[in-house]
């Protein structure tokens, strides 16, 4: 620090004087009320986004769920257990909802997977289907015509 001699023998430091700064009172008590507002809406914002993840992670499995079992269903031999597949498949993966309930119907032309989970007030309903497609019995009927 450089001093400088004032008149009269005083000396003064060259650094200004540091000034505190408060806060009106009016300001505090607003911020009091504005920043749990803040913080909730984080976090429903984050409760939102775990939401449409295991929306979208469920949907995918169920589609993916519903194809493998049109492609075993053209197989003789199709032993595969659908539900125990989406099981596997959302293993770990969800965020948010945790309660699944599977339902796998087979018919003659296509699979239905429906799946319902949820979490308090959010619910997630999905239904995927997929035909089951045999175009070696298309082309033996077309080979058969000519």
């Amino acid at each position: 620090n450089k001093m400088k001699q004032r008149k009269g023998g005083c000396k003064k430091s060259s650094q200004k004087s540091s000034k505190k700064k408060y806060l009106n009172a009016s300001s505090v008590i607003e911020m009091s009320y504005i920043m749990p507002l803040f913080l909730f809406l984080f976090v429903i914002i984050i409760h939102t986004v775990f939401y449409y993840h295991d929306k979208a992670v469920i949907y995918g499995a169920a589609g993916e769920t519903a194809a493998v079992g049109a492609q075993e269903e053209r197989k003789k031999e199709s032993g595969y257990d659908l539900e125990s597949f989406f099981r596997e498949r959302v293993n770990g993966k969800l965020i948010y909802l945790r309660d699944t309930d599977v339902s796998v119907v087979k018919t003659s032309e296509e699979i239905t997977v429906s799946v319902s989970a949820q979490r308090g007030l959010l619910k997630v309903d999905a239904c995927q289907k997929a035909r089951i497609v045999r175009p070696e019995q298309k082309i033996r009927r077309m080979r058969w015509i000519m």
